[in-house]
């Protein structure tokens, strides 16, 4: 149990187990949504278009702004994407790379250009260590007000998401739908941004539902499914990362893919057991 306790004695390390928790909750709760939705692309290309703002903030505010920074590009990007996706010459998945590629550039020549003796992997893998009480109050608010969207809107993505034409028939507007996911998928990679970074972002937006999906079929059940292992996977890491004095972003990323491929072949394993077990019983019949 001592094992368990010790990387979170110090006040810092506190902090950082709180944005954990939070990162831990609200990835798979939009992840489910991206996942079902099949915009694992754009999580991913999101993640590394906050790279932008990111600088920006911190060569004009400092390192107090890089959340807002970030949460501004995030939200730039999701408006751009949306604009342009009415256009229905252009492929969902073209307008993304067209956005993303580009504003991952903007942020690689904006760093650049900063004078500062702060590394660039910072940015890139994460600074869990580093954040302080006002990252934790923003983490806090965005991670609030995002949970409490899903929550009141969830039959309405629901619908919108597996049948878009009924949800518009009951009255749904699908399009200002689509645009608030977006956001929120802007809003769930800023508070991913401290944790894992710009570059590793996507695998707890996807790794936990895609583990949970392995066992699951209903949303609900997904969701809550993937809450419990996101939880798992970033406190797990943390924990790892403390005692094996490794850095906790690439650290948890790891753990997700572990976790994923050992359920994957415990999943694989089961059905192939039933279907073994099926094919018995039809044979003696």
């Amino acid at each position: 149990m001592q094992w368990l306790l010790d990387p979170f004695q110090s006040d810092f390390s506190q902090r950082a187990a709180l944005v954990c928790v939070m990162v831990g909750i609200l990835s798979p709760v939009v992840g489910t949504w991206i996942s079902l939705r099949r915009l694992s692309y754009l999580g991913d290309s999101m993640s590394h278009s906050l790279l932008g703002g990111v600088a920006l903030a911190f060569a004009w505010f400092g390192t107090n702004a890089i959340l807002l920074g970030a949460l501004i590009a995030g939200i730039f990007m999701a408006v751009v994407i949306h604009y342009l996706s009415q256009n229905r010459r252009l492929a969902h998945d073209s307008i993304i790379a067209v956005v993303g590629s580009g504003m991952f550039a903007f942020g690689v020549l904006a760093l650049n250009k900063i004078e500062t003796s702060v590394s660039l992997s910072h940015f890139l893998f994460g600074q869990l260590l580093t954040v302080n009480s006002l990252d934790v109050w923003i983490t806090a608010a965005l991670t609030i007000c995002s949970l409490i969207f899903v929550w009141l809107r969830f039959d309405d993505l629901k619908f919108s998401t597996f049948d878009r034409d009924h949800a518009t028939q009951v009255g749904i507007n699908v399009q200002k739908l689509d645009a608030a996911l977006l956001i929120l998928l802007a809003i769930c990679v800023v508070v991913c941004l401290s944790t894992v970074g710009t570059v590793l972002t996507v695998s707890l937006l996807i790794t936990p539902t895609s583990t949970a999906r392995l066992f699951f079929n209903t949303v609900s059940t997904i969701t809550k499914a993937s809450i419990a292992i996101g939880l798992i996977e970033v406190l797990g890491g943390f924990i790892v990362a403390y005692h094996a004095d490794l850095p906790p972003g690439p650290t948890i990323t790891l753990g997700t893919t572990v976790i994923f491929i050992v359920a994957y072949v415990i999943q694989y394993a089961t059905s192939e057991r039933t279907y073994i077990q099926h094919s018995h019983k039809h044979e003696h019949h």
